[in-house]
């Protein structure tokens, strides 16, 4: 999403991400990932906002044949798990929500790699606009 976060602010929105580490923990990760200062960079070690978005946390969905497999295909290609930061059961989504805190996209990941693809993201503000 990094080498797209122009993209969002083209379509007139804020790219916010939450993590739900410590705030040393976030700062780590966007000096890590490289993110551009008009990203947002939270976190709620409370979970509250994953809670409020509808958002699963479940071990079985980590540690399940679902999020193994990805996790699998992305150590074939190289990548090397670091220490885990924050809630491990924790999955993660996306939600686009315009002015008013209308809710314009919502996804549920149900997997740890599990994600949608920044034009679905899009699409809903660019329909908005």
């Amino acid at each position: 999403m990094r080498s797209r976060a122009d993209e969002f602010e083209k379509a007139g929105a804020k790219l916010a991400i939450v993590g739900n580490g410590w705030p040393a923990m976030a700062k780590a990760f966007a000096e890590r990932n490289g993110l551009p200062a008009s990203v947002t960079l939270l976190t709620d070690p409370s979970l509250q906002s994953y809670v409020q978005a509808g958002l699963k946390r479940s071990a079985l969905l980590t540690l399940g044949p679902r999020g193994w497999l990805p996790y699998l295909q992305t150590l074939r290609n190289g990548f090397r798990q670091g220490r885990l930061a924050g809630d491990p059961w924790q999955q993660g989504g996306a939600v686009v929500v315009a002015p008013g805190s209308r809710v314009l996209y919502r996804y549920i990941s149900t997997q740890p790699a599990d994600q949608p693809s920044v034009g679905s993201l899009l699409a809903p503000l660019r329909k908005a606009a």
